[in-house]
């Protein structure tokens, strides 16, 4: 049995730490006594390069091993030692003791005092540890992620403002009394500015959420943006490309995001590992709670003299359009980067524009970014707005984080451009927008309208829309502008609003203006725009303009496009019609910059470093899924049946799955997505012609996830290789072919010339598999596979039961998909496949889209 221990917690801030060792177990430990305010002295020859910026921080120093003499232990309060050489390790533990020192060994309980726990650290003051006394570590850790998950919902915003805020919170009280009163003499309270940049060290920096978010992995190295003059490419979602900005030119960077929400996550992380902004001073990054007088704490730090960004879920802008009223008064600068963004009951990412109109009403400038490109540029113009006509600006984001390759301005480039529009002066907020854009442009050469029409040159249709569902519309566009004279006008710029720059922007055909919005709340989904744009067609053109409103929320890009459909008269189409539509507008000319042309992004991974993820999941934010970053189920095989007689020539089959011991839930009208895999007989085979070992490691970012597999699961679980590969495949194809002939094959079928043929083998379903087996030239490594060949899809089938007559399962009536192609070969639907080979028993990993 262990020797029993006292819990106790150790306060280090402002002491010294020795940590003795050079490999990751040392690196652990210092990031732990940092973390816990330490100083820290680290015994080993030099530095990791991840631990650099705490020696330029001045928080960590490193001495050689060899110059470590017994009498130096004295001048600590604890000591770790993770040296991996069992003498140095009890010699090292024998001085700590004799000096009265607390020391941890790695690895070794019987020469410590203390152990490392699992540790919990909250938005407040909040702190949670479990230990086994070192017996069985990993299952302490699950028992920690237990507990939080069943912490009280309201818990730590009850503890956060003592916690959190410190002074920051007593001097946004003090400045909410002024505001209350007339906030007259809020810019001349001195002492409240010098409470509000107490916090404006790490040092002093409260964590603001979970270890795992100080880790974030998506808190992207800023260390080449930093030393870049020029622009950096980055593989980033949207709300990270939005916080680089906001990180880069504030130096107190408010979080306002729902527990369930990683907004504002990267941020927090940035902050935690001391990274500086681009003045080269430190950023406070503060998580907050969304609650009535949300926006106080903006006014009082901006009354302390700070650079003040926020991040925020759109939920947040109800309660901060008072304060923005005020600030836009009073001709205050700041940038809010609000996610128009809401989770469904199965924790999935929708576009919800329902909060965002009340920012509409603060007269603060409002702008609205589609993508990650996007955010990433109209959020530096947002703060360039913001400093040049002295005013709030609300930045809405919208859409999942999905992550793509964005190009981003360096550090040098930021402060070079803000600092442009902050000595324009005193600039009215419409010229400060269109200046602000026009300066982007040269800054980054790319050009950005308020308003920006795509599509027929006579369109007699206008779809206006913004953010993703102007994304989602211009998508579906190349499929309907040969049947229908139509087009899309992007709204990026909702305030100042521009009744005539609206009508300008419209060809001189158009003679019905569709709204298309997406917010939750059906009564007020298309109001504000729809509104603007009404007023817009009723007075600013000389012709009569017929203006509607659609809402899309929940629809997806599918449900956009059958919403444009069905305005224009023209058939829905059902997801693989779609896909087809796609591929046959893909443009003609590849991009010279193929990606085949370029390394891949996937790598080979290591079986150790692997094992280590696996072993410190907490360290490494590793988390084991089978399709990571979905809501998925795994539910089990209760019943399955065939519906019609073996003569009929179409099967369809009932089939029962059992949810109970999950938490399913779903509502008539809902669909099920069911995640089927390839065969693995056919993979192994593949695997086989092709030269792949089925058992090498290969780390990739997927669907915006960074996932590890064997190559035998990327090929079976992952990628859709026996399904059919568009005109872009193709043409990546075609760079790596060794044979010219093949190569100029394959660039034709993607040409005008080629169309036909393309689509008889778009007909035959000519897989991902088949076409690399007959263009045997061309061998893309399986990192350029992987990166190529795109991932399984969900397939939804309607659900055929009610959950409340057969609680505890759901059912599904499904038609078998087989057919054979022109040259007579037997072809099966890939999840029909996977379908028609279960059994009793088997477990199937499904999710919920609602209807």
């Amino acid at each position: 049995m262990p020797t029993p221990s006292l819990i106790v917690g150790l306060r280090l801030d402002g002491k010294k730490a020795a940590v003795f060792g050079d490999g990751p177990a040392a690196a652990n430990r210092v990031i732990f006594a940092l973390d816990a305010g330490a100083n820290v002295v680290l015994y080993a020859p030099n530095a990791p390069e991840s631990l650099i910026k705490w020696v330029d921080a001045g928080r960590m120093s490193v001495v050689p091993a060899s110059k470590y003499a017994a009498a130096d232990i004295a001048a600590f309060s604890v000591a770790f030692v993770a040296s991996g050489t069992t003498p140095v390790a009890q010699a090292i533990a024998r001085d700590a003791r004799a000096a009265g020192v607390p020391v941890n060994v790695a690895g070794d309980s019987e020469l410590s005092d203390f152990v490392l726990m699992p540790t919990y650290r909250g938005a407040s003051s909040l702190q949670i540890a479990v230990t086994t006394n070192g017996v069985a570590p990993r299952a302490a850790s699950r028992l920690l992620k237990e507990i939080v998950d069943k912490l009280p919902g309201d818990l730590e915003p009850q503890l956060q403002q003592a916690a959190q805020l410190n002074d920051v919170a007593r001097a946004a009280d003090r400045q909410r009394e002024q505001l209350l009163a007339g906030m007259d003499a809020a810019a001349a309270s001195a002492d409240a500015s010098a409470d509000a940049t107490a916090a404006n060290t790490p040092a002093q920096q409260v964590s603001a959420a979970a270890s795992s978010v100080d880790d974030h992995p998506a808190a992207l190295d800023l260390a080449p943006l930093r030393a870049s003059a020029e622009q950096v490419e980055q593989a980033v979602g949207a709300q990270t490309a939005a916080g680089y900005v906001a990180h880069a030119l504030s130096d107190l960077c408010f979080v306002y995001a729902a527990r369930e929400q990683t907004l504002g996550d990267a941020a927090l992380a940035w902050s935690r590992r001391a990274e500086k902004n681009a003045f080269g001073e430190w950023v406070s990054a503060l998580r907050m709670e969304t609650r009535a007088g949300a926006g106080h704490a903006l006014w009082g730090a901006l009354a302390a003299g700070s650079r003040v960004a926020a991040i925020a879920g759109a939920a947040s802008l109800p309660y901060m359009a008072p304060v923005l009223a005020e600030l836009a008064a009073r001709r205050q600068p700041i940038v809010v980067h609000a996610a128009a963004q809401s989770l469904n009951a199965q924790a999935n990412v929708q576009t919800d524009f329902s909060d965002v109109f009340a920012a509409l009403q603060s007269r603060a400038v409002v702008l609205a970014s589609a993508s990650a490109q996007e955010a990433h540029d109209l959020a530096a113009v947002a703060h360039a707005v913001a400093q040049a006509a002295g005013v709030p600006v609300v930045h809405v984001t919208s859409g999942a984080e999905a992550v793509v390759s964005v190009q981003m301005l360096s550090h040098s480039q930021l402060t070079g451009f803000v600092g442009a529009a902050a000595a324009d002066g005193d600039v009215q907020p419409a010229a400060a927008v269109e200046q602000a854009l026009s300066r982007f442009a040269t800054t980054s050469g790319r050009t950005y309208r308020p308003l920006e029409y795509t599509g027929h040159a006579d369109a007699e249709t206008v779809f206006v829309a913004l953010g993703q569902v102007a994304s989602d519309a211009l998508a579906a566009l190349p499929a309907i502008s040969e049947d229908s004279r139509a087009g899309v006008l992007n709204v990026r710029v909702l305030r100042p609003w521009d009744h005539a720059q609206l009508v300008a922007s419209l060809p001189p055909t158009t003679k019905r203006l569709v709204v298309l919005s997406s917010a939750r709340d059906a009564d007020v989904a298309c109001d504000a725009l729809l509104a603007d744009v009404s007023v817009s067609a009723l007075i600013g053109s000389s012709t009569p303009l017929a203006v509607c409103g659609e809402n899309v929320f929940g629809a997806g890009a599918l449900g956009v496009a059958n919403v444009m459909r069905t305005a224009l008269d023209l058939e829905p189409l059902v997801e693989e019609e779609a896909e087809e539509k796609t591929e046959e507008k893909t443009e003609e000319k590849v991009d010279e910059k193929s990606a085949a042309a370029a390394e891949p992004t996937a790598v080979f991974d290591s079986a150790l470093e692997v094992a280590k993820r696996l072993a410190f999941p907490e360290a490494y934010g590793t988390e084991v899924s089978a399709r990571p970053g979905e809501k998925t189920f795994t539910v089990s095989v209760s019943s399955l049946r065939r519906m019609t007689p073996d003569t009929y020539d179409r099967n369809i089959i009932h089939i029962e799955f059992d949810t109970r011991g999950t938490d399913l839930t779903y509502e008539i009208g809902d669909a099920l997505g069911v995640y089927g895999y390839n065969d693995e007989a056919q993979v192994r085979e593949f695997c086989a012609a092709y030269g792949l070992d089925g058992a090498q490691l290969v780390t990739a970012v997927k669907d915006g996830q960074t996932q590890t597999r064997t190559v035998h699961s990327w090929l079976t679980h992952a990628l859709d290789l026996f399904g059919r590969p568009s005109k872009k495949f193709y043409a990546a194809l075609a760079e790596f072919a060794r044979d010219e002939k093949q190569a100029e094959k394959l660039r034709w079928l993607t040409t005008s010339e080629g169309a036909v043929e393309f689509k008889d083998r778009v007909a035959d379903t000519v897989t991902y598999a088949e076409l690399l087996m007959e263009f045997a030239s061309a061998r893309p490594s399986i990192l350029h596979l992987v990166d190529l060949i795109t991932p399984i899809k969900p397939r939804h089938y309607s659900i055929a039961s009610s959950a409340r007559m057969h609680p505890g399962s759901v059912h599904l009536c499904v038609v078998s998909v087989h057919w054979k192609n022109r040259a007579g070969v037997a072809r099966t639907g890939q999840c029909t496949r996977f379908l028609d080979a279960l059994s009793i028993g088997d477990r199937v990993v499904v999710s919920v889209k609602p209807s």
